[in-house]
C-alpha cells in the first residue's frame, strides 16, 4: 500500500553553495529509499532520513520526496521547504535592465557614406621624390675611390726605401746584419725573447725588401696570407717556415733556448737573406 503524506514543514533556510543538512522526520520502523538528486543540488551525504547537500539554485530550492517502507506499507514523506539566499551583495546579482530602446551614435546610411571622415592619409599629399637616390651613389663612389686611392697611397709609404733599411743606417750589409746578432749583448747573455725580436725585425725586413710587405703589426699568419698572393711567395713562406715557428715561440711563449740552438736558427736566416734579399 502507498500513502502520500503532506503536512506543514517549516522552512529551512540556507545559503547557495554552503552544506546543509535536511531532515524528513520518518517516524520508527520505517526504512527510508535513497533519496532522488536532481540538478537542483549536490547530495554529499545520506544517513536514514538526513541527507546533506549544496544548494545550487538561487531562491525556493523544491527536494524530491523520500520514499520509505514498513512491512508492505510505503509512504511518501513531503521534503521541508528550503529557501536559498545569496553569498554575495545583491549589487553584484541585480544587473540592472538594458535601456530600452538602445541609443548609438552611428549615422545613417552605409559605412562608405561616412568613411571621408577617417580619411587621413588624404593629408599625406604627394609621395617624396626618389631624384636623390643616384647623387646619394655618385657621392658615395666619390668617397669610396678617394678612400681607395689615400689607403694605396699609405700602402706605399709604409714600404721602406733602401735608404730607411736598417742596413743602410748602419752601414751594413744584409748577410753582416744577421752575424752582428752573435755579437749583440742578448745572444751573450742568454735573454731569447730579446734576441728573437732582433731575428724576427731582420726577417720582417727581408721580406719587406722582396716582396713589399711591411707591417709590425701583422702576424706571420697573416704575412704568409699575403705572401700567398705574390709571385714566389710560397716558395718563400716554405723556406722561412721554421724560422718564422721558432720567432713565435720565443718571443710569445718564451720557449727558452741555448747558443746552439741560436746559432742553428741564425745561420737558417742567414740562407735566407743570402737567397731572397734582393728587389
Amino acid at each position: 500500500m502507498l500513502l502520500l503524506l503532506t503536512s506543514e514543514i517549516e522552512a529551512v533556510q540556507c545559503s547557495l553553495g554552503v552544506p546543509v543538512t535536511i531532515d524528513y522526520s520518518i517516524p520508527d520502523g520505517f526504512v527510508p529509499r535513497p533519496v532522488e538528486v536532481t540538478d537542483n543540488f549536490v547530495l554529499l551525504e545520506q544517513q536514514g532520513d538526513s541527507i546533506t547537500i549544496v544548494p545550487m539554485i538561487l531562491d525556493t530550492l523544491f527536494l524530491p520526496p523520500l520514499y520509505a517502507v514498513s512491512d508492505n506499507l510505503e509512504i511518501i514523506f513531503p521534503p521541508p521547504v528550503i529557501v536559498v539566499s545569496r553569498t554575495m551583495p545583491d549589487t553584484t546579482w541585480n544587473v540592472p535592465l538594458f535601456p530600452s530602446p538602445l541609443l548609438h551614435s552611428i549615422p545613417p546610411g552605409f559605412p562608405q557614406d561616412y568613411l571621408y571622415r577617417h580619411s587621413f592619409w588624404e593629408k599625406w599629399g604627394r609621395a617624396p621624390s626618389k631624384r636623390w637616390i643616384l647623387p646619394a651613389i655618385l657621392s658615395l663612389l666619390v668617397v669610396l675611390v678617394i678612400l681607395l686611392i689615400w689607403l694605396t697611397h699609405r700602402k706605399h709609404k709604409m714600404i721602406p726605401s733602401a735608404d730607411n733599411s736598417p742596413a743602410t743606417r748602419e752601414s751594413l750589409s744584409p748577410l753582416d746584419e744577421v752575424q752582428d746578432l752573435l755579437n749583440s749583448k742578448a745572444f751573450a747573455e742568454g735573454r731569447w725573447p730579446e734576441f728573437y725580436m732582433d731575428v724576427d725585425r731582420l726577417l720582417r725586413n727581408t721580406v719587406a725588401v722582396r716582396f713589399g710587405i711591411s707591417s709590425k703589426a701583422y702576424t706571420w699568419h697573416q704575412i704568409r696570407r699575403q705572401l700567398a698572393k705574390e709571385k714566389n711567395g710560397r716558395k718563400f713562406t716554405d723556406d722561412a717556415a721554421e724560422l718564422a715557428r721558432e720567432i713565435t715561440l720565443q718571443r710569445y711563449a718564451a720557449w727558452g733556448g741555448s747558443r746552439e740552438r741560436a746559432k742553428r736558427y741564425t745561420s737558417i736566416l742567414l740562407t735566407l737573406r743570402e737567397v731572397w734579399h734582393r728587389q
